[in-house]
């Protein structure tokens, strides 16, 4: 059975919620869900998959939990970890920003030497209008 860590950060709950939407349709694996201010290098460590979610606010911001956690991703812990990076945004209001947290982690991770296995999921507006994406994101995985 494939070990998942999905460590995420919210403000709203949006992308907490979608991190459990995840969890939920990867039943054939072992998923622990942690909120980035709990996560622990042994999650990464353990696990065949990991996947990290941040909502992107202001300008193309991080989650505020998130932004120490990112300036502390490191090749020691990533290299040649299996990725998978998902976020909530608004494509209305910050058009030309939309999602940039999802990109920023993907190029981090990346750079740290982790194999980023799918395109990023990126959750516009309310995560209802999303469950049909956010189920194909999550069997991508599998």
């Amino acid at each position: 059975m494939k070990n998942v860590s999905i460590i995420f950060g919210s403000t709203t709950g949006n992308t907490e919620k979608v991190a459990n939407l995840i969890k939920d349709h990867m039943t054939d694996c072992n998923v622990t869900v942690s909120n980035v201010v709990d996560a622990k290098d042994a999650m990464i460590e353990s696990a065949d998959l990991v996947l990290f979610g941040s909502s992107t606010w202001g300008y193309g911001e991080f989650q505020d939990d998130f932004a120490p956690y990112y300036d502390n991703m490191s090749s020691d812990l990533l290299s040649g970890k299996n990725v998978a990076v998902f976020g909530c945004g608004d494509s209305v209001g910050f058009a030309d920003v939309y999602c940039e947290a999802v990109n920023l982690i993907i190029e981090k991770a990346s750079d740290c030497g982790a194999k980023v296995i799918v395109e990023g999921l990126k959750v516009d507006g309310e995560v209802d209008d999303n469950l049909d994406k956010i189920e194909a994101f999550a069997k991508s995985l599998l």
